[in-house]
């Protein structure tokens, strides 16, 4: 069932115009991440869906039904999640999320927040101020807050910007749990591309404010459109056309033949292409060589492995091996120029 549908969405601030003809469909139970560069106009769509942004010219529907450019009767059943969490500090944690049930009488309104305080693990601080929470915690409070009035759509805005790494993985873990056993449609505003990766069951890029490409993370990964789509998801390098010549890869001039940093090995087969070491950085559990193809015009690329023995005789240069399956070919130019 569709959850939210965006209709040629467009929007300026003055004489500027931040967003062109924007369309997407969020199904129920979906998840579906809007990415781009800061200033690009995430939030704003967001903002409009959530009926605090006017102004704009398009459709935002709910349901096939509700025209939220027209009337504001849909606002209960959309969910905001702040990346500061919004939260009262004056009140404790059962009162945060009593204040979305005011509506309900005082049987239901603890029995809800009983559920909800077992479902999002929060029982043993019911009684807490938000100053006393860790920041995960404190985000937990925050979705409970807007589960609590039983959304159909919710809207995330940088959810996890403030939380440790570790705190921060363990939350999308969770938090998609929650989305996808609730059957919400969900719409999360980003700029981690690896966040997006992991949390998304589709992907909307805005570049030149247009969506650039749109898609599940797979097919947006594996088959990018543009050499902007490919940047944008992922570690690329791109390849000189003199040496995709070489390995027989016709292409013509308007697009490029990019390849992963991942996709490439480090050999000490000299039938392979020469480079020479620009540097070497230790990255933990891998190395990056920072590298200048000899024969071709001294293309610098970045090479990711995790070995480097075959370094250890010279360490001015090494060979690199490419496999044809794994060099794309992808517009040069974005499509929305």
């Amino acid at each position: 069932m569709l959850g939210i549908s965006v209709k040629n969405f467009s929007i300026a601030f003055g004489e500027t115009q931040i967003l062109e003809n924007v369309s997407f469909d969020v199904e129920a139970g979906e998840i579906v991440t809007i990415l781009g560069p800061s200033g690009c106009g995430k939030s704003t769509i967001l903002r409009a869906i959530a009926s605090l942004q006017d102004n704009y010219k398009g459709e935002i529907y709910l349901n096939e039904t509700c025209l939220i450019n027209n009337s504001n009767e849909c606002n209960k059943d959309i969910g905001y999640i702040f990346q500061d969490y919004a939260l009262f500090p004056h009140l404790n944690v059962k009162e945060n999320i009593e204040f979305a049930l005011y509506r309900l009488n005082n049987i239901e309104k603890q029995r809800r927040v009983d559920k909800l305080l077992k479902q999002f693990d929060l029982t043993e601080h019911r009684h807490k101020q938000i100053h006393e929470l860790s920041g995960g915690q404190q985000q937990r409070v925050s979705i409970a807050r807007v589960v609590a009035y039983e959304p159909k759509v919710i809207l995330l805005d940088e959810p996890f910007a403030n939380l440790d790494t570790i705190l921060r993985n363990k939350t999308k873990v969770w938090l998609k749990k929650i989305i996808k056993d609730l059957g919400l449609s969900a719409i999360l505003v980003t700029h981690d591309q690896k966040e997006a990766l992991s949390m998304s069951d589709k992907i909307a890029i805005i570049n030149n404010k247009r969506i650039e490409q749109f898609g599940t993370p797979k097919e947006l990964f594996e088959k990018p459109k543009s050499l902007y789509i490919a940047n944008f998801l992922n570690r690329i390098n791109e390849l000189p056309n003199k040496l995709l010549e070489d390995l027989e890869i016709v292409i013509s001039n308007e697009n490029v033949g990019v390849i992963s940093i991942d996709n490439i090995k480090v050999t000490n087969n000299i039938n392979m292409i020469k480079a020479s070491i620009l540097d070497i950085s230790f990255c933990g559990d891998y190395y990056e060589l920072h590298v200048s193809l000899d024969d071709y015009d001294k293309k610098e690329i970045i090479v990711k492995t995790s070995c480097i023995d075959c370094l250890e005789n010279n360490d001015k240069e090494c060979f690199l091996d490419l496999d044809l399956k794994n060099i794309k070919i992808v517009r040069r130019e974005s499509f929305n120029k």
